[in-house]
Formats: structure tokens, C-alpha cells, sequence
């Protein structure tokens, strides 16, 4: 029976002895796996600091770019503000200054128009005139007096004509810069 004991003591001693190389084993994987995981968790926490500090970094790079695209927008709308502003003032400016110059043209016309119409009766009625001085002319061919008075007023006529050109020339060059 003790040797059966021994037998059975010696085979339980050598599964024991087993089973603790096998225990010691186990815990060493243990470890080793458990040091892995921590090396790795401490690489992947490395890893996402690494991501998040430029993460941040870039955050703060477009805020700030951000930011100076909104003043630079302020700016811009400002001066398109102001351009709109002044091309109104410019407008209503040239809008005025061609509506006066419109309304001298008139005057220029009506007053040329009056200063024709007058000339035109100053004609007519040196017209008639030298109708009657000539009428008397032919009654008096004898008086000298009469008939330098004629050629006077043949020269006024002639005057008067050339004025009347000339304002229908002015009046006509006035109407087409009108135009």
C-alpha cells in the first residue's frame, strides 16, 4: 500500500510539478500579452494625442483663418459700399450737368431762333424798302439823293442777308450738336 501511495504521491508530484510549469507558463504569456496590450494601448494613446494635438492645431488655423476672411469680407463690403455710393453721386452729377447742358443748347436755339426771326423781319422790311425806294426811283431817276439812298439800303439788305445766313448756318450747326 505505501508503495502505491509513493506510486500514486510520485505520479501526483510530477502533474503537480507539470501542472506548475504549465501554471508558471500561463502567467508568463500572462505577462507578456498584458505588457503587449499596455505597449500597445500607450502606442494607440501616443497615436490619437498625436491626432488630436494637430487636430487642434488645424482647429485653430481655420478659426483664425476664419476670422480674417470675415474681416477682409467687412472690408470688401465696406469699399462696394462706398464705390455704390459714389457711382450714384457720379451719376446724378453727369445726369444734372447733361440736363443743363441740354437746357443752354435750348436757350442758344430760341435765342438764335429770335435773333433769325428778327433779322428775317429787318430783311422784309428793307425788302419793301427798296421796293418803294425803287418805285421812287422810277418816279425820280432824275434826283441823285434818292438813288444813293437805294444803294444804301441795298447794302443794308445785302448786310442783312449775310446775317441771315449766318444765323442759319449757327442755327443749323446748333441743331445738329443737339441731335
Amino acid at each position: 500500500i505505501q508503495i502505491k501511495y509513493h506510486t500514486e504521491a510520485q505520479s501526483l508530484k510530477e502533474e503537480l510539478g507539470k501542472a506548475n510549469s504549465r501554471l508558471l507558463s500561463m502567467e508568463e504569456e500572462h505577462k507578456r500579452e498584458v505588457e503587449q496590450l499596455k505597449h500597445d494601448n500607450e502606442m494607440n494613446c501616443n497615436a490619437l494625442e498625436s491626432k488630436l494635438s494637430c487636430a487642434l492645431v488645424q482647429q485653430a488655423a481655420d478659426e483664425a483663418a476664419i476670422k480674417q476672411l470675415k474681416l477682409d469680407l467687412g472690408a470688401h463690403k465696406a469699399h462696394i459700399d462706398m464705390l455704390g455710393s459714389k457711382l450714384e453721386q457720379v451719376t446724378a452729377e453727369v445726369h444734372m450737368k447733361y440736363k443743363n447742358d441740354i437746357q443752354d443748347l435750348h436757350d442758344v436755339i430760341m435765342v438764335e431762333q429770335e435773333e433769325k426771326d428778327d433779322t428775317q423781319r429787318k430783311l422784309k422790311t428793307a425788302e419793301n424798302e427798296l421796293r418803294i425806294l425803287k418805285m421812287k426811283q422810277a418816279e425820280q431817276q432824275r434826283d441823285s439823293v434818292s438813288v444813293q439812298h437805294v444803294e444804301s439800303l441795298k447794302q443794308k439788305v445785302m448786310k442783312l442777308r449775310k446775317e441771315n445766313e449766318s444765323l442759319k448756318r449757327r442755327l443749323a450747326s446748333s441743331e445738329l450738336d443737339c441731335s
